[in-house]
Formats: C-alpha cells, sequence, structure tokens
C-alpha cells in the first residue's frame, strides 16, 4: 500500500479494549477514526458521534470509507468477523486471542494466505514492551549465556461482576478459556517471542473460587521449548491484590548459566533487571512511548511502509495452540504435545 494522508479506521466493539486503542489511534497522524459499530449504540456513539454509529457492521461498511477496522468482541466471533472484513477488504488490527478454537484459527490463516495484499494483525502488544525488546536485545546477545529455565506469573483480580457484566466470559463456547486465554495469554506469547517454538506440556487448571463459570480462574504449567528451556507458569484472577477490583501483575524470571534476570509488566510501566557476570550494552530508548502505542503504529507503519510486524496470524496463532495443550493435559493427565498451526 502506498503512503497515504490518512488510514480511515472503523471500530468494531466498543468495550473496554477500545479506549485505550482509540486513545492511540487519535495521536497517530496517519489515522483518522471514521465510524465505530457496537450492539449497544449508546457505546459507539461515545467514540464517533451520532451521525457515525452503528448496531450493524454491514450498514458501517456500506455507508463509511473505511480502510482498516480495528475489531474488539468476544473471540468467538473473531472468524466471522476478520472473514466479512477480508471480503470488504479492509485491513485488521484484532485483540487478542486470534480466536476462541484451534479449527478458527486455522480458518483466519487460510483466509490470511488468500487475501495475502490486506494486513491482519493481533494485539499481542506486549511483545512491543520497551522493556520487553529490551530483554530479547539481551538474550540474544548472549548475556545469561545459556538459558536453563523460565518462571513466569500473571496474577489478577477480577470479582463476580466482571463475568456477570459480560457473561461470554464465563462460557467455553464464547470465551475459548479463561483466565490463561484472557490474560496469562500475554506473558505466554512473550516467551514465545524470547524462547522459540514450545513442544510440549504439562497443565493443571481449576476453578478454585468462581464454580459456577464454565472457564478457569486458576492455571498451572510446565512448558517445554525445543531448544531444551522449561518454563515453569502461574496463572490466576483470584488473587487478592490491594483489595480493588481490577488490578493485573505480570513478570518472568529467567535464569541462565551467567546469570538471570527479572521482567515485569508492561502495565502500569513494565522494569527489566539483569543480574549476569557478562559485560553488555543495554540501553534505554524510546521509554516514553507505551506498548500499545509502540503495536499500533507498528501494524499502521505495516501497512503503510510494509514494515516486519510482529503480530502477524501465524505468530498469533503460537500462544493458542500452547494453551489448548494445556487445557488438554489438564484433561488427560498426561503431557501433551503443542501441534503447529499448519
Amino acid at each position: 500500500m502506498t503512503e497515504k494522508e490518512n488510514l480511515k479506521l472503523g471500530i468494531i466493539g466498543c468495550g473496554f479494549a477500545t479506549q485505550t486503542v482509540f486513545g492511540v489511534a487519535k495521536k497517530n497522524p496517519n489515522v483518522k477514526i471514521v465510524a465505530a459499530v457496537d450492539p449497544n449504540i449508546r457505546r459507539a456513539i461515545k467514540f464517533c458521534g451520532r451521525d457515525h454509529a452503528y448496531k450493524d457492521i454491514e450498514k458501517m461498511y456500506k455507508n463509511e470509507d473505511i480502510d482498516v477496522v480495528y475489531i474488539a468482541t468476544p473471540p468467538y466471533l473473531h472468524k466471522s468477523m476478520i472473514e466479512e472484513a477480508l471480503k470488504e477488504n479492509k485491513h485488521i488490527f484484532c485483540e487478542k486471542p486470534i480466536s476462541s478454537t484451534i479449527e478458527d484459527a486455522r480458518e483466519i490463516y487460510k483466509l490470511d494466505m488468500k487475501y495475502s495484499k490486506l494486513k491482519v494483525g493481533i494485539n499481542y502488544q506486549y511483545r512491543y514492551d520497551n522493556n520487553c525488546s529490551r530483554l530479547l536485545h539481551g538474550i540474544n546477545n548472549n548475556y545469561l549465556g545459556k538459558i536453563y529455565y523460565a518462571n513466569c506469573n500473571a496474577f489478577s483480580i477480577r470479582k463476580s461482576k466482571y463475568f456477570e457484566r459480560a457473561k461470554w466470559r464465563a462460557k467455553i463456547e464464547t470465551a475459548g478459556g479463561g483466565v490463561l486465554l484472557s490474560f496469562g495469554s500475554h506473558i505466554l506469547d512473550v516467551i514465545i517471542y524470547l524462547f522459540g517454538e514450545p513442544s510440549s506440556v504439562i497443565g493443571k487448571i481449576d476453578n478454585l473460587k468462581f464454580k459456577n463459570i464454565e472457564v478457569e480462574d486458576t492455571a498451572f504449567g510446565i512448558i517445554k521449548f525445543q531448544n531444551e528451556i522449561y518454563v515453569q507458569n502461574n496463572c490466576s484472577l483470584i488473587t487478592n491484590l490491594k483489595n480493588k477490583e481490577f488490578i493485573e501483575s505480570v513478570e518472568l524470571n529467567i535464569f541462565g548459566e551467567v546469570g538471570n534476570c527479572y521482567y515485569r509488566g508492561p502495565w502500569p510501566v513494565s522494569s527489566l533487571k539483569w543480574q549476569t557476570t557478562n559485560q553488555f550494552d543495554d540501553k534505554n530508548n524510546n521509554l516514553k512511548e507505551s506498548d500499545y502505542s509502540l503495536c499500533f503504529n507498528a501494524f499502521c507503519n505495516w501497512i503503510i511502509y510494509d514494515e516486519p510486524f510482529l503480530n502477524t496470524v501465524e505468530e498469533s496463532s503460537k500462544v493458542l495452540m500452547l494453551i489448548k495443550a494445556l487445557y488438554k493435559s489438564s484433561k488427560t493427565g498426561k503431557e501433551e504435545r503443542i501441534h503447529s498451526l499448519i
């Protein structure tokens, strides 16, 4: 695509996640937000005004000149909405996870290949966090020597109204999974970004607090990578952090031959600490820009300048394959292989 004055953006889904992306899109000089659609028309009006707010996606496509859509809907709707947008010749920036099922992810991949001139990106924004980039740089430059294992935690707190306000979150069919997929997938995506292809898992999921929902509120896993690195994963949405309604904490400890490092974040801000005997150049740059902003802007640059984007359909599907293997292992009680998307 050649450079143009504005990428005209249409929003599909006007819930909590959209607020942040709306904010960073408004600041991008190459983007103009032109329309929004939501079953609750009042939510769409808040983003684009009454004249450009819709309850029906087809009407938005018919009435508005749009180059790219941002999809922020429940995961079970992603495949059909991505397919519809591609048929309408739109680029797509979709919230994670890519879908609720492996079958849908494979169909999205086929669509991505079929409509190869259009860009489809998934919003796993942690990859664009500055300290995550520094961490990858350190690993690639052997700051820790040979890496042996890592421990990653994703802790959050949700009250019952989290599920009551959006009932789709409580069901396997519509959500695809619980805390592992909705929140824990961020840090699992990071470890794939850092360590490469995972090969097998041992998993355990359960409902320790919320007994009346179909998806898990707590999950544990041991992940083996093809390069023989092991990662232990702990994930929960029942951690009582400061007794608040909505708190999230992500951390990653990596242990290597000559040292270790500790990553935390990126919500609300990230940090990275090294303890190693190796000498290295670990420069902080661009730390004022948020991971959301960097990710969305990189997606726009992918469209305008064809610059590489980290969160492609194929790459973002790897975390779904990993999580579904953890779910299967919890059912079978056995170590399960992680199959490829293709």
